[in-house]
């Protein structure tokens, strides 16, 4: 397990202390990991450089690059990488770590979420950059939709962060190759640019009618000509009336036994590279550990099937 404790890509701050308390929360249930790394922010460089539209990209550079190491050294030991991360800016180092240690491999991205993360410092409405990390990893700027003009500073850092790992591969992966489960709170320039690519989509009416089974089923389907998938969950996933210490809530969310068929089927498959859970916020739960909690129970689940 790898506990990366950033937070420097949300607009909340708190999610750094999210990676421990499910660590300790799954400790509770019975599973005990024989390995895991904390990687943590306290000893990165704060930058005095202002990026309105890519704040503290300079640090979440850097700790991509950590997160990126740590997840190859994890691989090459022939260690599978279940990743505990503060906000979704860490999906970049997440990603390019798999990416690294396969590069010849063609991997695609489940991605449950509640938002689509395909901003880029020239769209982006809030600056923070876990709002970026797919567009980061594929490449994309989109700059035909532009809304912001953006540095030369932050321009050079944005094309760093794209280029990150070994042989400063970009893109990452190709758009065709992402799947979205649970997604249903996107800014008009994301969903335009889901529209324009045909990003596979399964938004919260299509996951009731199917069921979740049927919409892995699918989804698996539609990555079959890929090596590896990298999943992503991101707690804003779920519904709020479950995903009550996290940033970003969004109504009309996973329910926890569509949440357990995520776990149980993309844990447990063979393609499965890497696995990360991010935007755990005890700061934002009032008992301080309840969202901890349901993350632990579906990680248990997920591990004992």
């Amino acid at each position: 397990m790898i506990l990366s404790r950033y937070d420097l890509g949300a607009g909340k701050k708190g999610a750094a202390d999210g990676p421990l308390a499910v660590k300790d929360e799954t400790e509770h249930l019975g599973i005990v990991f024989d390995e895991f790394e904390i990687l943590d922010g306290q000893n990165l460089t704060t930058s005095h450089i202002s990026h309105d539209f890519g704040r503290h990209i300079e640090d979440v550079l850097e700790a991509s690059i950590r997160l990126n190491n740590k997840v190859k050294e994890f691989l090459d030991r022939k260690k599978f990488p279940i990743i505990l991360s503060g906000d979704h800016s860490n999906a970049i180092g997440g990603f390019s770590g798999l990416k690294n240690a396969f590069p010849d491999k063609r991997i695609g991205i489940i991605w449950i979420d509640a938002h689509a993360d395909l901003h880029s410092p020239y769209t982006t409405p809030s600056g923070n950059l876990h709002g970026m990390p797919l567009a980061v990893l594929s490449g994309l700027d989109n700059r035909s939709l532009r809304r912001n003009e953006v540095s030369e500073d932050l321009a050079y850092y944005w094309e760093e962060l794209k280029k990150l790992g070994v042989g400063k591969i970009s893109p990452k992966f190709d758009l065709k190759d992402l799947v979205f489960i649970g997604i249903r709170d996107a800014e008009k320039e994301e969903w335009d640019i889901i529209r324009n690519m045909g990003i596979k989509t399964f938004e919260p009416a299509d996951i009731r009618q199917l069921g979740m089974k049927e919409v892995l089923a699918q989804a698996i389907d539609h990555l079959k000509n890929c090596d590896l998938f990298y999943v992503s969950f991101d707690a804003d996933s779920l519904d709020p009336g479950i995903s009550i210490g996290t940033g970003t809530i969004a109504p009309d969310g996973l329910k926890i036994d569509e949440a357990e068929v995520v776990f149980e089927t993309l844990l447990n498959h063979p393609k499965t590279g890497a696995f990360e859970i991010t935007e755990v916020n005890p700061h934002l739960d009032a008992a301080g550990k309840e969202m901890a909690k349901v993350i632990a129970g579906l990680l248990y689940h997920g591990l004992t099937q």
